[in-house]
Parts: structure tokens; sequence; C-alpha cells
């Protein structure tokens, strides 16, 4: 009776086990913030009034991009507003409403 019994408690261990390793989790997948080091380097682009843009050399990320910031003057720090493949804009110029010529 008690070997019974040790079994029925492993099985119910076991079940609980598959349970958990099993249980379905929600995907949630975060792009990092990109870390800029600024230097003589980068280039830095004032776009609008506490907007600015660094063009990343791909040197900390491994991709050439420009990262956008804005400046919060309450916080006095920059936050990632935006990270844009400037690459994607001179060959797709349409889709970021730069007019063509025809």
């Amino acid at each position: 009776m008690n070997n019974h019994f040790v079994k029925a408690i492993l099985l119910g261990i076991l079940i609980c086990l598959a349970i958990i390793a099993f249980k379905p989790t929600e995907k949630y997948i975060q792009t990092p913030t990109p870390n800029v080091n600024v230097d003589s380097n980068n280039r830095l682009i004032q776009i609008a009034p506490n907007t600015i843009g660094i063009v990343d050399t791909g040197h900390s990320t491994g991709k050439e991009q420009l990262v956008i910031f804005e400046y919060d003057p309450t916080k006095k720090t920059f936050k990632v507003v935006h990270t844009l493949e400037y690459e994607d804009i001179f060959t797709h110029p349409r889709e970021y409403g730069i007019p063509v010529r025809e």
C-alpha cells in the first residue's frame, strides 16, 4: 500500500512539472535602446527645438542608423524617440514622404 501511495505522489508531481514546463507564455520582444557614443566621429543634427539626431556609424550597434533624441527640460535628459536606418531613405524615399523627380 505504501508503494502505491508513493507512486501516486510522484505521478502527481510529474504531471504538475509537465504542466509548468509546457504552459503557454506571452511572447514579448523588446527592441533594445541603442547605446550611441557621441564623439568626434558621430554627426550631431539639430532636427527641431529639443530634438536632435545622431548618426550612429554602427560601431556599437552593428548597423548604420540615425537615432532621434528628444530633450525633456523638466528631467534634463534625452530620451530615444526613434531609430531610422537612413540607408532606407535613399533607397525608398517615397515611403518617407520625400518627393522624387520622375
